[in-house]
């Protein structure tokens, strides 16, 4: 049988498996995402579209099977109707321009609309894929592990040639990049590393979405070492891998997040005395192992970042961008998907966004502007404020320090993808709308822990306490005690 025909139709079981166990099926989607590329470029290098499109399919079966499986599940998505109303009408919307006369063909109008939306329903899913706090815990547990294993390919990749097997890209068929040219740190001979993504911009927002991750786990454990040496481990590779891609987007973002960090989950997470002083301690250890095993991954990206003189320029581009293509873009913009990067891959026998006639942008706030106009614009960033500005009121209202960490974690997520790529990034979308469902999960579970603690203390007060468990008293005011005590529990 055809390769590709072997793939559709194990991934037409794969979907039809996810919606009988969406749960399972979920966390494989997000394991997926981090060795999809391993699969791309090196098992079936022949149907990277396929592999690219699979953890979609299996996506589309957890959904299947979670709408299956909602009558039975006792739960409601917390009251937030202002962030409901505008996810509704941005989708409806976004319907509207799929059929935009300024789209070359209504298939780039159908996968822009799936990069903008396809993900958006994790954000009542993931609430009730995890339901304790244990399987929570679990998968948090092991999927900050796997960063491990990924870490090393990363340093591995970095000390072979550019010619070797382990550094190479997936291919375009999809738009989404070419299979030659290997990056490099300038003149330098080492690479700039993809690990077990497609690209380097892939990896790069994997590695601040786990570093994250790894963060709030810590906060949560108060940065204590014992049974948290994988953990710290497992930062250290991170920031290592940060380094060795060269981008300085990520390095420059989580230097900005830190003091945020440093006041939500270290100076009000309790005991901040004790914690600060092993953060310290923790953090210390990884610089000077990094300096030291990784000297050779500084002194690259030190000398990428000195060499460059645009970093003004990119921080404040996202910010500007929209404002600047404003009145190119028109009331409509130019169609959903018009700018995405699989869009070139639909359009055979067109010159590659010509649709646009020149007008391009290399944010992507600029490239929302240009595809939904004003108004597509105006829901799209409403929608991110709006979690930011969501995520720090339940940082500052959950009760429990585990509950409080991870919604610190999704707070700087989403601060951090404020001037990120969430569309056209797909790492960085499946991450958001995932993190989105994390902080709906850490409201849930924590008002749950409330109603046990509330029962528990409940019950406490109703069941009389046996003579035995007054404290001893002398005189005849003891006695009476007692003997009302003795009463009472009769």
């Amino acid at each position: 049988m055809d390769l590709r025909l072997l793939l559709i139709f194990g991934g037409a079981l794969a979907a039809l498996w996810a919606g009988f166990h969406w749960r399972t099926a979920l966390q494989a989607v997000l394991v997926l995402l981090v060795v999809e590329g391993a699969i791309r470029k090196w098992l079936f290098p022949g149907a990277q579209d396929l592999v690219y499109l699979a953890k979609d399919v299996l996506l589309v079966g957890v959904y299947v099977g979670f709408l299956s499986a909602r009558p039975r599940l006792r739960y409601r998505p917390p009251s937030i109707p202002g962030l409901y109303a505008v996810l509704i009408l941005g989708a409806l919307f976004g319907l509207l321009e799929i059929l935009n006369p300024r789209l070359p063909n209504l298939l780039v109008g159908i996968f822009g609309f799936k990069a903008y939306f396809l993900y958006v329903p994790l954000l009542f899913v993931v609430p009730v894929a995890f339901p304790t706090d244990r399987d929570l815990v679990l998968f948090l547990r092991r999927y900050i592990l796997l960063s491990i294993p990924v870490g090393v390919l990363a340093v591995a990749q970095f000390l072979s040639p550019s010619s070797s097997a382990l550094n190479t890209y997936a291919r375009g068929d999809l738009g989404m990049g070419t299979a030659g040219y290997i990056s490099t740190f300038g003149s330098s001979e080492f690479v700039r590393v993809t690990a077990s993504f497609s690209y380097i911009s892939g990896y790069g927002s994997y590695l601040v979405a786990i570093t994250i991750l790894i963060l709030s786990y810590l906060a949560a454990t108060r940065w204590r070492l014992r049974r948290s040496l994988p953990t710290y481990i497992a930062l250290g590779m991170a920031l290592l891998g940060m380094l060795m891609t060269g981008s300085r987007g990520p390095v420059f973002m989580l230097s900005l997040l830190f003091p945020v960090y440093w006041w939500l989950a270290v100076i009000r997470g309790g005991r901040w005395g004790a914690t600060f002083a092993r953060l310290l301690l923790g953090v210390t250890l990884l610089g000077v192992l990094i300096g030291s095993a990784g000297a050779d991954a500084v002194a690259a990206f030190r000398g990428r970042a000195a060499g460059t003189e645009d970093v003004k320029s990119r921080i404040v581009a996202p910010f500007t961008a929209p404002f600047h293509l404003l009145s190119d873009a028109g009331p409509i913009g130019y169609g959903i998907g018009a700018t995405h990067q699989t869009a070139a891959a639909v359009t055979s026998g067109l010159v590659p966004y010509s649709w646009l006639h020149g007008l391009l942008s290399e944010v992507e706030s600029g490239k929302v502007m240009l595809e939904l106009g004003p108004l597509g614009f105006f829901l799209i960033y409403f929608v991110r404020v709006y979690m930011i500005v969501f995520a720090l009121r339940q940082v500052l209202v959950l009760r429990t320090t585990f509950h409080r960490a991870v919604a610190t974690a999704c707070l700087l997520f989403f601060l951090a993808q404020l001037p990120g790529s969430v569309i056209f990034d797909i790492t960085s979308d499946l991450y958001y709308w995932f993190f989105g469902g994390l902080l709906l999960l850490v409201m849930r579970l924590d008002r749950l822990a409330a109603a046990q603690g509330a029962g528990a203390a409940a019950t406490a007060a109703a069941v009389p306490r046996p003579p035995a468990l007054v404290p001893a008293a002398t005189g005849s005011g003891g006695t009476a005690r007692l003997r009302a005590a003795g009463r009472a529990g009769r």
